[in-house]
């Protein structure tokens, strides 16, 4: 039997419909990895820069001193369903959709991306090859690209740099990861916040992973405007046996570097998922995510049983870690 594979992005045959959220730890410009214990902390700090709103209270009286109190505004979002929903406003803040735009002003979105900190965008390397054009311009704050109405603050920036994993090696699929520095710091919102990295690397662990995206919702679709989500509870299904019909791992799945995610339902990521993340709930803090993978590469989409094949972010930490350094 012959074997179709695809990427995740627009630009290939296929790419996969939802991206898988695993979970994303926030990034500051001056973290260091050294420790889990910097990674936990650093997340904490960016929940707290959004989430955490300070108001003042008194007494009516004249000249009555102000007292400080502090409100968290971090409250979950409704947990996901069997099979793909919209988002609701402000779900998936970090969440970035990657494109290239002319010189008539015209954009051809192709993949996804997660924001990591107020310069990063993580994405899968093999974004950075679209036959479009190259990733010149990042979203952020988006929910419906059709709609002007919606609860949602989209905001465009530019891209001053990309630089992807120096071990890929563009045909294949292994170190399939990539950081686009933007052209300006964003400031921070309910809309538009950082993801946290992994704290450790227990993804064979999971029960639920989210997917997110604006890819394909079939096979032969067309992008959805909308942001949809959906569960996927297949992590760590075996995925060796595929891999060594797939031209793209001629040295066959990686699972060092390489998650396996598949679905007994017809749940998946599809055309326009690339460089998406795949992430887990955060357990202390409802409306924070940890990104755990990176969407790279499918088969067909949502087909049952059929897993897919992610970046292992955990795997690249330092990497990551020395970019974050370089532009700081």
């Amino acid at each position: 039997m012959q074997i179709v594979t695809y990427l995740k992005s627009d630009f290939h045959l296929k790419s996969l419909w939802l991206l898988a959220i695993l979970t994303i730890n926030l990034v500051e410009r001056h973290l260091t990895f050294a420790q889990d214990s910097e990674i936990v902390s650093s997340c904490t700090r960016y929940k707290k820069s959004v989430f955490d709103l300070q108001d003042g209270y008194s007494f009516l009286l004249l000249n009555e001193p102000i007292t400080k109190k502090s409100f968290d505004t971090c409250h979950s979002y409704t947990r996901l369903i069997v099979g793909g929903t919209p988002a609701e406003p402000k779900e998936f803040a970090p969440m970035a959709r990657l494109g290239y735009r002319n010189a008539d002003n015209e954009t051809k979105w192709f993949c996804g991306g997660t924001l990591i900190s107020n310069r990063l965008v993580l994405t899968a390397a093999h974004c950075l090859y679209s036959e479009l054009g190259a990733v010149n311009v990042v979203r952020l704050g988006e929910l419906d690209f059709n709609s002007d109405t919606e609860d949602a603050q989209p905001e465009d920036f530019g891209v001053h740099n990309s630089t992807e994993h120096p071990d890929f090696e563009y045909g294949l699929l292994y170190n399939d990861i990539a950081l686009l520095e933007l052209d300006r710091g964003v400031r921070f919102s309910v809309y538009k916040h950082p993801a946290c990295l992994p704290f450790n690397d227990d993804s064979n662990s999971l029960e639920t992973i989210i997917a997110i995206g604006w890819g394909h919702t079939t096979i032969a679709g067309s992008d959805s405007s909308k942001l949809l989500k959906v569960k996927l509870t297949g992590v760590g299904v075996n995925c060796t046996a595929i891999a060594n019909d797939i031209d793209e791992l001629p040295n066959g799945f990686n699972a060092t570097a390489q998650i396996c995610i598949g679905s007994s339902d017809s749940k998946d990521t599809c055309n326009g998922d690339s460089g998406g993340p795949v992430l887990i709930y955060h357990k202390e803090y409802p409306c924070m995510y940890h990104v755990m993978g990176i969407t790279s590469l499918g088969i067909g989409c949502g087909t049952p049983n059929v897993p897919s094949i992610y970046t292992r972010v955990h795997f690249y930490l330092d990497w990551i870690r020395q970019q974050i350094e370089r532009i700081s």
